[in-house]
């Protein structure tokens, strides 16, 4: 009898989780209660990605779009799929981010032709030659002096890393809006696998290197240290390697 007398009432949140009431039964404040409890993920969330970008990107700004994937996986999560409102939320959340960081393309129209002509002469070069120039090579080729040359390969590592990052979240996004197995699953198992696999087809080299960097999470100058070149160098040959790894999931998956 004491015990069902002073049995903690479930939150809002877990009233919501469990399935016990859509979002649109709760009342204001229970909304309001929910969004509250999901804040500091969304702040932690964003903090994370605000690590792994340019520091011209805003932490205010991640937490802005963070909130918006918030509201929207509040507004679709289905309980009856069988994956937590956590782990759904989690997908949108970083999703919002990545999608909104491609909206607002912070490369410049300089940045952008630059990267371009970096990506050309680099195509150009491998053809001819059967290897990859070096910084002072592509400065030659491009016309574009040594520091824009590292400028340009750091933007186009970042838009790669962005588009795999995006191309991730956006499968997570499809297997669970379709009912399918839950994030963890569908990511972990399915998409790892594949990149996996096709690590496997890249050289020795592009395997090593892209495997120390985001698999074992490796610094540059960990792995320069390891390969005796500089972190100019490492930081080349990853975005290489990333090029060739978008290419070949592509080519064997259709994205």
């Amino acid at each position: 009898m004491f015990a069902t007398l002073f049995k903690k009432s479930a939150t809002p949140l877990e009233l919501f989780e469990k399935g016990s009431k859509s979002w649109q039964e709760f009342t204001g404040r229970e909304q309001e209660s929910i969004i509250r409890s999901c804040i500091p993920k969304v702040r932690y969330l964003a903090q994370m990605q605000k690590n792994r970008v340019p520091a011209h990107i805003d932490l205010n700004d991640l937490v802005s779009a963070g909130m918006m994937g918030l509201m929207e996986a509040l507004n679709k999560y289905r309980p009856e799929t069988g994956f937590a409102f956590t782990t759904y939320a989690e997908s949108r959340i970083k999703g919002a981010m990545l999608d909104e960081m491609r909206r607002r393309d912070p490369l410049s129209r300089a940045t952008r032709a630059i990267v371009k002509s970096l990506q050309e002469a680099m195509d150009r070069f491998e053809y001819k030659k059967g290897r990859k120039p070096t910084e002072n090579e592509l400065a030659k080729l491009t016309r574009l002096s040594l520091n824009e040359v590292r400028q340009g390969l750091q933007a186009l590592e970042q838009q790669i890393t962005t588009d795999m990052d995006l191309l991730a979240e956006t499968l997570s996004n499809e297997a669970m809006e379709s009912g399918g197995v839950p994030f963890k699953q569908a990511i972990r198992n399915e998409v790892t696998a594949n990149i996996r696999s096709l690590l496997s087809r890249l050289s020795e080299r592009d395997n090593f290197i892209l495997s120390m960097s985001y698999i074992e999470e490796y610094s540059l100058r960990e792995i320069a240290d390891a390969l005796h070149v500089s972190e100019g160098r490492v930081s080349q040959l990853r975005t290489q390697a990333l090029k060739r790894l978008r290419d070949l999931y592509a080519k064997h998956y259709g994205h």
